[in-house]
């Protein structure tokens, strides 16, 4: 079995503090792409719509 490169199990859900959501809205409203601002913060874009 090939084990994940990030070494965080699976299941595990990443959490995020309140100055990283901040920071997410401020580049996802300053920026013209969502995908743009999620790439910056090395998160999917959908996660930006949550």
């Amino acid at each position: 079995m090939a084990s994940k490169a990030s070494g965080a199990p699976p299941n595990k859900r990443r959490k995020y503090d309140e100055a990283f959501k901040a920071e997410a809205l401020r580049l996802a409203s300053e920026s013209r792409s969502t995908q743009a601002a999620a790439r910056q913060l090395g998160i999917s874009p959908k996660l930006l719509y949550r």
